[in-house]
């Protein structure tokens, strides 16, 4: 959970670095559906990629009792 804060925390603080530089506002960008799909397909990696050490977390945990009470 700490590394999740610790994430996200960067991730704020590079955006607003990158905000920064804008001098004049830009007009309004157009989103084309192939940006749309690439960001889903990335998006949906990451989730995968966390979802799966979530599991591993529990496994190891699950582990870990079960040697515990043996």
């Amino acid at each position: 959970m700490k590394l999740t804060a610790l994430f996200l925390m960067l991730m704020a603080v590079l955006a607003l670095f990158a905000g920064a530089g804008d001098a004049a506002p830009k007009p309004d960008p157009k989103i084309t559906l192939k940006t749309l799909k690439t960001t889903g397909k990335a998006v949906q990696k990451v989730v995968s990629v966390v979802s799966g050490a979530a599991t591993a977390r529990e496994l190891y945990e699950a582990a870990k009792r079960r040697k515990q009470q043996g």
